[in-house]
């Protein structure tokens, strides 16, 4: 009996059996790049897309405020502090997405949901109340249902949001 994990073990496990037969839908993907990031980059590299689009299309840059914000932009005169969440496809199957670290406490006033899938970045918004409304709440049980960090019976002050866009009618398509 042996405890080592070679190729040829592994080609006749269960589990690449299991397993070998899903498709990244990165594979063939420009945007692959990205997904094989670490979330500290991921994130700077999102807001970088962002604040390029934005300023591609003729919204002034202006300087954050304080860090609860990740861009400050002049949108029709008016200053616009946005705090920026991207997720790449989850799940075995790649059927949905997970934006993570939301915290409503911070000073921002949109929301900015970036869905990046293999074959483009769609950017959806939500007021940071319309925010608030969603994630700061507790199911029949009391518990927190989309709280991120120590367990479901306390409010940790960041949340998640999994599924898909259209799944959450707050999530409203951005034209950047």
């Amino acid at each position: 009996m042996s405890n080592e994990v070679n190729e040829q073990w592994f080609e006749s496990s269960d589990v690449f059996n299991k397993y070998n037969n899903l498709r990244d839908p990165y594979a063939d993907s420009k945007f692959r790049i990205l997904k094989e990031m670490s979330s500290k980059r991921k994130g700077a590299v999102f807001e970088k897309i962002f604040e390029e689009k934005m300023i591609e299309n003729g919204h002034t840059l202006l300087k954050n405020l304080n860090s609860d914000h990740d861009r400050r932009f002049e949108i029709n005169g008016e200053e616009v502090k946005f705090e920026i969440k991207g997720s790449m496809l989850w799940g075995e199957d790649g059927d949905s997405f997970r934006w993570q670290q939301i915290r409503t406490a911070q000073d921002y006033d949109i929301m900015l949901f970036m869905a990046i899938y293999p074959e483009e970045i769609k950017f959806f918004y939500a007021t940071k109340d319309e925010v608030k409304e969603v994630v700061e709440v507790q199911d029949e049980n009391g518990d927190w249902i989309y709280n991120q960090h120590g367990g479901k019976k306390v409010n940790s002050g960041t949340f998640f949001l999994h599924g898909m866009p259209e799944d959450f009618p707050i999530m409203k398509e951005f034209h950047v």
